[in-house]
């Protein structure tokens, strides 16, 4: 067993992101509300939006009719909404719809990463490219390990939330500055946060 090289280390993390990314999609058109990926497409721009923004948006009851009018007056047709189109609760606002995603996708990385580091000894990117998690000392993590591992990421992801609302920033800001803090230590020392905290390292099977 070696040390992960850099290229082999980013290349599992992008199929890891990639595969959260569409079960994050797929589990987020499940839990929809109203018509198929109009709410998940709104939870996608309000990403862009500085919290207290989002927070201090209108209803979305009262976007879509600001849509509507904006629609007719600009000449795209008479087209209205149908009681099913506005099927939102007219207190239901677009912070609602924000942290109901939020939630979807720190559960689906939550899940994804402890049930593949419990039954396959590495996520699926990893295990992919022949790398494994271990304890230090190259003995094999036990489901200790794996609820640490699992913690440490699940305090991280909150502290980002927390930092978002706090510093009033964009959840792709966020987003950026959460994967190159949790990562930064892999280019100097070849450990992650995750890593270095629950005494686990990356190892590479010939």
């Amino acid at each position: 067993m070696n040390t992960v090289s850099l290229g082999r280390r980013f290349a599992s993390t992008l199929i890891d992101k990639l595969v959260i990314f569409v079960l994050f999609v797929f589990f987020a058109l499940i839990f929809r509300s109203g018509v198929p990926g109009a709410e998940l497409g709104t939870f996608f721009g309000l990403m862009e939006r500085p919290y207290k923004q989002i927070e201090s948006t209108k209803t979305i009851y009262e976007g879509n009719v600001e849509n509507r009018d904006f629609m007719k007056s600009h000449g795209y047709g008479d087209y209205d909404f149908t009681d099913t189109d506005m099927k939102y609760e007219h207190y239901k606002t677009y912070m609602d719809v924000y942290h109901k995603y939020v939630i979807i996708f720190i559960i689906i990385n939550l899940l994804y990463y402890f049930l593949n580091e419990y039954y396959l000894k590495a996520s699926l990117g990893k295990k992919m490219l022949k790398c494994r998690v271990v304890k230090n000392g190259n003995t094999e993590m036990n489901i200790r390990d794996v609820f640490t591992r699992t913690g440490i990421l699940a305090t991280l992801m909150i502290s980002a939330i927390v930092v978002q609302a706090w510093l009033n920033m964009s959840a792709l800001v966020v987003s950026l500055l959460f994967f190159v803090a949790l990562d930064l230590t892999v280019f100097t020392k070849r450990v992650s946060l995750i890593d270095k905290y629950s005494d686990t390292m990356v190892v590479y099977l010939k």
